[in-house]
C-alpha cells in the first residue's frame, strides 16, 4: 500500500495531504484493488473541490464513440445513488455498470474521525452527448445533483428523485428548485380547519411524507371519520407531482378491494398564482401501520403474522389483475383496521404494469424505499410484478424477525448489496417461523428475477396448499390483536389518532 500511497500523491500533489491521508484510511480495501493510482488521483481531485455549498463533483471521460465514465464523488447522503441513475436516466444515457465506495464509519464510531463521510460512485454509461461537450455535461450534472443533495439534507427523498428524473428541467430551472432550510423546530403552517370539497373537514395532522401530508378529517354528511391526503405544497397544475397525485386517485377510485384502503373523494383546491392543492379524502384505518405496531409490540404471533401476509398478498393479487404495480411496499404502506385486519395503501408511486420485450431495456429510474427494493428496482432497471413481490417478501421478513434482511451503513451501500447479495435464510433469523413459510418469502426473495414468483396468484395457491394439508395455519379472526398506542409526541393529533412514520435506518 505505501508504493501506492507515493504513486497517488506523486499524481496530486497539489491535494491537501490531511485529504489523501483520510482516503486512504477510510476507503475499503477492494476500492484501491479496483482502481489505478492515477484513477484515485482523480478521484481526491473531485473531493479537493467539494466546499461546504457545493457537495457533489462530477467528471465525464469518453470511452468509446457512445461509451462513458462518468465518476460523481461527495458527501454521502441517503438515497445519493437513486438520484444519480435517475438524473443519468433523465438525460438519455443507459447504464451498464456502476461501482461504489464510501468512506468506511468504524473510525466515526470510535470517536477518532475528523472528516466528512465521502462516496465515490463510477458509472459507464452509454448514449449520445446531443452535441455537448463533456465537461459542460458533467457540470450541468453536478449542478441537478447538488440541488438533489439538498433535499436528501432534510430527508425528502421523493423531491430529490424528481429533480433527478425530470427530463423538462433545463439547468436554469434546476437551479431555481434549491430548497429553503427552515430553522430546526419551525412550526410548519398546516390546513387545519380548511373545507375541502365541501364535505371534509380537516382536523389534525396525522403524517408527512415526501410529497403529501395526511390528515384526520370529518365527513361532514356522513358524520364519519376519514382520512385525507393533500400535496404538501402546492403545485402548477401541470406538475408531475400532481398528475402523479391525480392519477392515484383516479385508478385507486375505481377499486373495490377488501385489503385495499377505498377513495371516497378526491379533487383540487385553487391556489396562490394559479397554482393548486390537490386532496384525496380516504378510509381512515385507526390501527396504524404495520411498522408502528411492530415498534410497540415486537413481532407478532407467527399466526397473526400469517394472516397479514395473506391479506396483503390478497390486496397485491386485485391490484396485479388490474395492471397496477405499487413499486413502494414496506410495513408503513400495510394499515390496519380497529379490529387488526390489513389493508395496502399508499400506491404514490403506481404504474401501469407492463413488461419489457424480450431482449429490450427500457430507461428506468430508481423509485421507492431502499431497504424494501428488489435487485432490479436498485439497479434502475424496468420493473414489473415481480418487483413487487420481492418488496412484499422483504417487508414480512421483517416483521417476522424483527431485522432487515440488507443493513448497510449508507443507503448506497444497501443498494449494492440488494444488488450483489442473496437474502439471508428466515429460519436462520426466526427459527420460530414455521418451515412453509419460510420457504414461500425465500422464494418471493430471490435475487435472480427468473427464479423468483411469477404471480402473486400462484404464491396465494402455495398457501392454500400448506393449510390444506395442516402444515400452515392462517386464522380468520384477530382474536390476539393488539393496537397501538397513541405516542407522547403527537402534540397535533386527538386521543384515537395515530402518528406514521418513515423507515427506521439502518
Amino acid at each position: 500500500m505505501l508504493n501506492l500511497v507515493d504513486s497517488v500523491r506523486s499524481h496530486c500533489a497539489d491535494v491537501d495531504p490531511g485529504l489523501v491521508e483520510m482516503h486512504f484510511r477510510r476507503m475499503p480495501a477492494a476500492y484501491f484493488e479496483r482502481h489505478a493510482p492515477a484513477d484515485i488521483a482523480q478521484h481526491l481531485h473531485l473531493l479537493a473541490g467539494l466546499t461546504a455549498k457545493q457537495t457533489v463533483g462530477v467528471d465525464i471521460r469518453p470511452l468509446a464513440s457512445r461509451a462513458f465514465e462518468v465518476s460523481v464523488v461527495g458527501v454521502d447522503q441517503s438515497g445519493t445513488l437513486a438520484c444519480v441513475t435517475a438524473a443519468l436516466a433523465a438525460y438519455g444515457f443507459n447504464l451498464e455498470d456502476v461501482q461504489v465506495a464510501t468512506y468506511l464509519s468504524d473510525d466515526v464510531e470510535a470517536g477518532t474521525a475528523t472528516g466528512p463521510t465521502y462516496y465515490v460512485i463510477l458509472l459507464r454509461v452509454s448514449g449520445n452527448l446531443r452535441g455537448r461537450a463533456p465537461q459542460d455535461l458533467a457540470d450541468e450534472l453536478r449542478d441537478r445533483l447538488q440541488v438533489c443533495h439538498s433535499y436528501l439534507a432534510q430527508g425528502n427523498f421523493l423531491e430529490a428523485q424528481t429533480v433527478a428524473a425530470d427530463t423538462r428541467l433545463g439547468r436554469t430551472e434546476v437551479a431555481r428548485l434549491t430548497p429553503h432550510h427552515s430553522p430546526r423546530g419551525a412550526a410548519e403552517t398546516g390546513h387545519e380547519g380548511l373545507a375541502v370539497g365541501t364535505d371534509f373537514r380537516l382536523q389534525g395532522k396525522l403524517a408527512v411524507g415526501g410529497m403529501s401530508e395526511v390528515y384526520l378529517a370529518t365527513q361532514l354528511s356522513l358524520n364519519r371519520t376519514v382520512a385525507v391526503k393533500l400535496i404538501r405544497h402546492e403545485a402548477d397544475p401541470e406538475d408531475d407531482t400532481l398528475a402523479r397525485f391525480t392519477k392515484e386517485a383516479l385508478v385507486l377510485g375505481q377499486f373495490n378491494c377488501p385489503q385495499i384502503v377505498q377513495i371516497f373523494a378526491a379533487g383540487t383546491l385553487p391556489g396562490r398564482g394559479g397554482k393548486v392543492l390537490a386532496w384525496m379524502a380516504m378510509e381512515y384505518m385507526s390501527g396504524g401501520d404495520l411498522a408502528r405496531w411492530q415498534r410497540q409490540h415486537g413481532c407478532p404471533p407467527t399466526e397473526m403474522g400469517a394472516r397479514w401476509f395473506r391479506e396483503a398478498l390478497e390486496g397485491l393479487h386485485y391490484a396485479h389483475r388490474h395492471s397496477v404495480l405499487h413499486r413502494d411496499l414496506k410495513p408503513h404502506n400495510l394499515l390496519l383496521t380497529e379490529e387488526g385486519h390489513l389493508k395496502v395503501s399508499d400506491f404514490g408511486l403506481l404504474k401501469q404494469a407492463q413488461r419489457a420485450p424480450s431482449g429490450l431495456t427500457p430507461q428506468s429510474s430508481i423509485v421507492g424505499t431502499p431497504h424494501y427494493m428488489s435487485p432490479e428496482q436498485a439497479l434502475g432497471e424496468p420493473v414489473d410484478e415481480r418487483s413487487d413481490i420481492f418488496s412484499l417478501g422483504t417487508t414480512f421478513f421483517h416483521l417476522l424477525s424483527g431485522r432487515l434482511p440488507f443493513e448497510k451503513n449508507s443507503m448506497t451501500a444497501v443498494l449494492i448489496q440488494i444488488a450483489q447479495e442473496d437474502a439471508p435464510r428466515l429460519t436462520e433469523c426466526a427459527p420460530q417461523v414455521p418451515v412453509p413459510l419460510a420457504v414461500i418469502i425465500a422464494r418471493m426473495m430471490a435475487r435472480r428475477i427468473d427464479e423468483r414468483y411469477q404471480d402473486v396468484s400462484v404464491i396465494l395457491e402455495d398457501l392454500d396448499s400448506y393449510e390444506r394439508r395442516g402444515l400452515l395455519r392462517i386464522p380468520e379472526s384477530a382474536t390476539s390483536f393488539l393496537p397501538v398506542q397513541p405516542e407522547a409526541n403527537a402534540a397535533m393529533q386527538g386521543e384515537d389518532t395515530q402518528a406514521y412514520h418513515g423507515p427506521v435506518e439502518g
